[in-house]
């Protein structure tokens, strides 16, 4: 293998560096909604640009950014994309065992927001590249790290890097999202739909002047919950999934509302279509309106988040070189599995024609969980594993 000479680096890994990025990582309050990943994109991005990488701090807003930074090799060979995300979602801070923010060391764990999800994997990725660039590892392609705003809400940094930077060509895209250092090749698609019902508001003494929207969207509801989306169990994924999970209408209890809204998550697998969903779902709108009675019933569908689902075959060269190194690491041969989250690959890969991979040091059975930790154990293994990574792919 070609990255067999630099195996020797892997001892460069120092766990208390590695620490100390971890906790630094997590100490940064970027929790999404509503972002606030600039001053967590502008310290990686120092971090990069002092180890002598290329480096780009994105700034989409006042409070939001994402970076892009590249240890360059010679273009012999196409670049590997390492991308992990800067935010986090909420934490209840007065119900943890140790303070979200604080990012404490103990029971052989780092504890806090963002420990397992993600930032865990980014600091995995940010010590691998800073030991290559130490070592000067004579790169044959670029090594392009994507730090990313937004991802646990829409993509929104993926999309803005793919709208205004050029990644290609790439071999691959590896995501460092929780697996316990296992191997995902599949995740789920995701299709978030907005309904919208509008009524006309009146005073309920009044109440034939008004048209109830909240009334038009019950019908709506009871019939999509019910309403049936052909799809084929997937091996690594299972099953087509669909939640309706928000419903906001009405301001006052003596007020008739003028307006509904619904939103509704749908996990899809590979071989459905979401134009034909979408269409199923705006079909049965029109249906409903038809058929509701309802005077001056209007209703909207709108898209509010189109992911689609991702495979990487099991039989991939990619799948089966990393595999590999993982089972080097680790002394465990991965199994093939899949995700029903959705990650930046779901941007990422469409765009740039490549496979991914997701591999990263937390525990996915505590994504979005109180207590959230990551073990230093598996946090070292995981910057081995990228920093074996790199050489074996790009030397």
């Amino acid at each position: 293998m070609a990255g067999y000479a630099y195996r020797e680096i892997l001892k460069r890994i120092d766990e208390d560096d590695l620490v100390r990025i971890c906790t630094e990582l997590i100490r940064f309050r970027s929790v999404n909604p509503p972002g606030n990943e600039l001053e967590i994109a502008r310290y990686v991005g120092a971090m990069l640009s002092q180890a002598g990488l290329e480096v780009d701090v994105m700034e989409h807003t006042p409070d939001r950014g994402s970076v892009v930074a590249r240890l360059k090799g010679t273009g012999e060979l196409p670049a590997l994309v390492y991308s992990g995300h800067l935010d986090v979602v909420p934490a209840e801070e007065d119900d943890w065992l140790y303070p979200p923010f604080e990012g404490r060391v103990a029971e052989g764990k780092i504890w806090g927001r963002g420990s397992t999800d993600m930032k865990s994997g980014d600091a995995a990725i940010l010590a691998a590249v800073r030991v290559l660039a130490a070592e000067k590892v004579p790169l044959r392609g670029d090594l392009i790290l994507a730090f990313t705003a937004g991802e646990e809400t829409d993509n929104f940094g993926a999309v803005e890097i793919l709208k205004n930077r050029d990644l290609r060509p790439a071999q691959a895209i590896f995501i460092p999202e929780p697996s316990n250092n296992g191997v995902f090749i599949a995740e789920k698609g995701a299709l978030w739909v907005e309904i919208t019902t509008r009524g006309m508001a009146a005073h309920v003494s009044n109440i034939r002047d008004g048209r109830n929207a909240l009334m038009m969207m019950v019908p709506i509801l009871s019939e999509l919950d019910r309403l049936e989306v052909p799809y084929e169990s997937h091996a690594l994924l299972g099953d087509f999934a669909r939640s309706i999970n928000t419903i906001s209408s009405g301001t006052k209890t003596n007020t008739i509302p003028p307006r509904c809204v619904a939103t509704i998550d749908q996990r899809t697998v590979p071989g459905q279509d979401h134009a034909e969903i979408l269409q199923g779902i705006e079909d049965l709108v029109a249906d409903v309106g038809k058929r509701s009675g309802i005077e001056d019933f209007r209703a909207s569908v709108r898209v509010i988040l189109d992911n689609p689902p991702l495979e990487t075959s099991s039989g991939h060269p990619v799948v089966k070189r990393f595999y590999g190194l993982v089972e080097e690491i680790t002394a465990e041969r991965p199994k093939d599995r899949g995700v029903g989250y959705f990650t930046d690959a779901a941007r990422f890969t469409p765009a740039l024609n490549a496979p991914f991979i997701i591999c990263g040091p937390g525990n996915p059975s505590l994504n979005h969980k109180k207590d959230e930790w990551v073990e230093i154990v598996k946090l070292v293994d995981a910057a081995r594993i990228y920093t074996l990574t790199a050489t074996e792919f790009l030397t």
